[in-house]
């Protein structure tokens, strides 16, 4: 049979024989190293000297012992030289082999110091306290990432705790007063309202009330807890046609009240439309619930160099000069009693904050006791050409057409 110079099948061509011998020695070197490194409990700082210890002593044995056997067979070199050679070399051997150990000892040490520190520090982190962070470290390797990058996971674990924390501590301070009243009714209820048809009325009135501010309660702070972890989904949208539709809706539900609008025509932005939606509408029923009846509530929104703004005025009752700074905190109402009685949880302006802090925006209030207010709200627009067109992406989200 005539060869065509491919070879048997199988056969290993002849420069991949010669590679794997080349390449023997440090695959046999890694996988001592790997056992060494899995096995040893000693620190890092010593297994790297050892390892490095051994590679240099055996560097450094090769040639001593290259050296010598060159020597030992050179005819006219004298046996006393050749032995003292030979000593020469052991103890060149085993002083340069120590001294290299003391370096790369100290050297190591040295650079792995701040992983020391930074573990120290991750020990005095608690979930009690979460406030240490790690120092920054002073050379521009893969232990300053390190650090930066721990930093930040340590910041977005502390955000993402208080906001559990919050969560909490909101809810049920919150919840405290609706089932106190309902359990208050219920005992009513249940020693009178059977008979007196006012107690059963009443308490009837009560409960639905409560029961409805819970709901209201539950689902806003459901709605705050998940912008924690909301991710935003931009796209180039309309905002004049979404704000004169938002308009347009509250005319048809809020009769007793007078709705403006007034939008540049054909402010375009890249956002996210179902956020930047419920922010306006937010403020929008928070201005609709404060003006009395009769009263006008004006949505404008106009075109700015990085994005748009959005503002919502109305003639309502007004933010007193004392309670102005405060009115984004959760739960915080101006009004106790009345805010309570028209069913506000205190909660609305929180969720419009967090929305625009989400969105990288910013909210503002103006007000006057009595002269009404006005929320003005920054929409900042990406500038990402690749963003799609909000009515392609919601064709895309109902399986096209």
């Amino acid at each position: 049979m005539r060869n065509n110079g491919i070879g048997k099948k199988g056969a290993r061509p002849v420069w991949l024989t010669v590679l794997m011998w080349i390449l023997f020695p440090w695959g046999l070197f890694d996988l001592l190293l790997s056992a060494v490194m899995r096995r040893s409990k000693s620190d890092i700082t010593a297994k790297v000297a050892v390892v490095e210890t051994v590679v240099f002593a055996a560097a450094f044995l090769a040639n001593a012992v290259a050296l010598v056997l060159i020597a030992a067979f050179s005819p006219s070199l004298p046996h006393s030289v050749l032995v003292r050679m030979i000593v020469v070399a052991a103890l060149m051997f085993l002083g340069f082999s120590a001294a290299f150990a003391a370096i790369c000892t100290v050297t190591v040490r040295r650079m792995l110091s701040p992983l020391r520190k930074m573990t120290e520090r991750i020990e005095k982190i608690t979930v009690e306290d979460m406030s240490a962070r790690l120092d920054p470290v002073d050379s521009q390797d893969e232990l300053n990432e390190l650090a930066v990058r721990i930093n930040t996971m340590l910041d977005g674990l502390q955000e993402a705790f208080e906001r559990q924390s919050n969560f909490i501590s909101d809810a049920s301070h919150e919840l405290r007063t609706p089932i106190s009243v309902i359990r208050g009714y219920s005992d009513l209820l249940a020693r009178w309202g059977k008979t007196d048809e006012n107690v059963l009325s009443e308490a009837i009135d009560a409960i639905r009330t409560e029961s409805a501010n819970m709901k209201s309660i539950v689902e806003q702070l459901l709605y705050l807890a998940k912008l924690g972890s909301f991710r935003l989904h931009p796209t180039r949208f309309d905002l004049s046609e979404a704000v004169r539709s938002l308009a347009e809706a509250y005319r048809v539900t809020s009769v007793d009240k007078t709705i403006t609008c007034h939008a540049d025509d054909g402010i375009i932005v890249c956002a996210d439309k179902e956020m930047t939606v419920e922010l306006i509408r937010v403020i929008t029923d928070n201005a609709i619930k404060y003006t009395p009846a009769g009263g006008l509530v004006d949505i404008r929104a106009e075109a700015t160099p990085l994005g748009a703004e959005v503002s919502v005025a109305d003639n309502g009752v007004g933010i007193s000069e004392e309670d102005l700074p405060h009115i984004f905190d959760r739960f915080y109402r101006c009004d106790k009693a009345r805010g309570r009685s028209e069913g506000s949880t205190g909660l609305g302006l929180a969720i419009a904050k967090s929305i625009a802090e989400m969105m990288g925006g910013n909210i503002t209030a103006k007000s006057m006791l009595g002269s009404g207010s006005v929320f003005s709200v920054v929409i900042p627009s990406s500038s990402d050409p690749s963003v799609p067109d909000a009515r392609a992406a919601e064709r895309e989200k109902r399986g096209g057409s």
